[in-house]
């Protein structure tokens, strides 16, 4: 869609949803969020201890050879480090536990590569917040993993690190940007990986590969050290094997860091036993938009997403009708904001450095600095506006949505590099508009299509409600492996 044509669609967006007097209310929305949900229950985790979807944490050389076979495979990795301390007995719930983040952070005062060759954009900090929780909790970085080049697509195409290819299948992409993160989880590297997500970029790879992908409520993990894409939309996700290793990972991760201004002071999330039995959900309300996904996603998807809804009404859910026509339009507005906020990371760097941007970077980002300021204020005028109306419409009557995480299967690498903007458009569209609203959203494992590439159940709740979403996501987890 050209500049022009998404104004438009974002100025009727601002006229129906908007008052002349609105202005950027979406973090007060979230605040009246925070207060509603209070501090969330604890429904999900390794409680107390460490059980991992790898099983036991290996030695170093097992873990390093286990990195060393995923990286001839997929190559997942831009760098596999034995730089950390391992801790095969210490106290934090992730003793010992190998881990690996996507290239776009800053550890020890070193610049991420951001999948390229002299990057210019750096950030304030010398350490990632996040990285350090993990660090503390006794998990061990063992690797930078590869990614889209500035983490600005969803393919996994890299022509300076070399693409991340398919695990089940390399002759199809990985999907993006947290490319190399899924990649190695999915070839059994490691238990959990570090993304980012501005707009599906942890949870359209983890859908593509058949692994878990989280991303939290905006603000609930501290971007401190991550690069960023989007200040209003950038997300620190979770790759992981499994719902537990997510919600674990998660429990350290989260909390309140001074030195984000995007951060929050919610509660922590406290990880504990799941709710069992035949009907683990019963009361829970389940959302489904029928007609929305037809007009989404490629048959097998729709079919996958409309197994999964069966599935959680066996588990006891009511699942609802809803309408989410209006995603369409946030999702363009979403793509207004991440243009005004790319362009302004990029703008200086993009000009004194243009051969360190690959081709189709450097035409989003032109296209990106067409848009004006109005456009990136009307985006975030509307976007609490927007917010307020999908809390009160949508998910006032449900508790959680389900939908595809992933309008296909896997392309094939030659079609996704003989248009990767196209590619990408199409793998955003199913995550966009959620992370426009800042909500928290998981996608798990949904079965595989007739070529055995794998396919993506996305879940997605209200602001703050990581509890419940984990609850749905594991039990639906749970059966749908008891299924295999």
């Amino acid at each position: 869609m050209t500049v022009g044509a998404a104004r438009e669609v974002l100025a009727g967006l601002v006229a129906e949803l908007c008052a002349d007097d609105e202005i950027d209310s979406f973090r007060a929305v979230l605040e009246d969020e925070l207060g509603r949900a209070g501090t969330p229950a604890a429904v999900w985790g390794g409680g107390g201890g460490r059980e991992l979807s790898v099983g036991s944490v290996g030695s170093v050389d097992e873990v390093l050879a286990a990195c060393a076979d995923a990286q001839e495979r997929t190559n997942c990795f831009v760098e596999i480090s034995t730089d950390g301390v391992w801790s095969a007995g210490g106290s934090g719930v992730l003793a010992g536990v190998p881990y690996a983040f996507k290239d776009m952070f800053t550890r020890g005062g070193r610049r991420p590569g951001l999948g390229v060759r002299g990057a210019l954009v750096r950030t304030r900090a010398d350490e990632s917040t996040c990285l350090d929780r993990l660090d503390a909790a006794g998990a061990v970085p063992v690797g930078r993993l590869n990614l889209d080049p500035y983490g600005y697509a969803a393919t996994g195409l890299n022509d300076v690190h070399g693409d991340v290819r398919n695990p089940w299948n390399p002759e199809h992409i990985a999907g993006g940007s947290s490319s190399g993160a899924a990649a190695a989880v999915a070839a059994g590297a490691l238990p959990l990986a570090v993304g980012s997500d501005t707009a599906g970029s942890v949870r359209i790879p983890a859908a593509l590969c058949g692994v878990v992908g989280l991303k939290p409520t905006y603000g609930r993990v501290p971007r401190t050290g991550c690069v960023p894409l989007s200040y209003s939309q950038d997300t620190i996700g979770i790759i992981a094997g499994t719902v537990a290793d997510a919600a674990l990972a998660l429990s350290v991760m989260s909390g309140h860091d001074p030195g984000d201004p995007s951060s929050f002071r919610a509660p922590a999330f406290s990880p504990s036993s799941p709710p069992d039995g035949a009907r683990p959900l019963d009361g829970v309300r389940v959302g489904v938009d029928e007609e929305y996904l037809r007009g989404l996603c490629d048959p097998e998807v729709l079919d996958a997403v409309l197994r999964a809804r069966s599935v959680l009404g066996e588990l006891g859910a009511r699942t609802v009708p809803v309408r989410l026509d209006e995603l369409h339009g946030y999702d363009v507005a979403a793509s207004v904001l991440t243009w005004c906020e790319a362009g302004a990371v990029h703008e200086r760097a993009l000009a004194g450095a243009p051969g360190a941007y690959p081709g189709s970077v450097r035409t989003r980002l032109h296209q990106a600095l067409a848009a004006h300021g109005t456009d990136h204020v009307n985006a975030l005028r509307l976007r609490g506006a927007a917010l307020r109306g999908f809390l009160s419409g949508v998910l006032a009557g449900c508790d959680v949505i389900a939908t595809a995480a992933a309008p296909v299967p896997a392309p094939r690498r030659d079609a996704a590099r003989a248009d990767p903007l196209a590619t990408t458009a199409r793998l955003l569209s199913a995550n966009r508009p959620f992370s426009f609203l800042g909500l928290p959203a998981i996608t798990v494992p949904a079965g595989r299509s007739r070529r055995n590439l794998p396919l993506g159940l996305q879940l997605v709740a209200r602001p703050w409600a990581e509890a419940t979403l984990l609850r749905v996501a594991a039990a639906y987890e749970t059966s749908s492996k008891e299924d295999q």
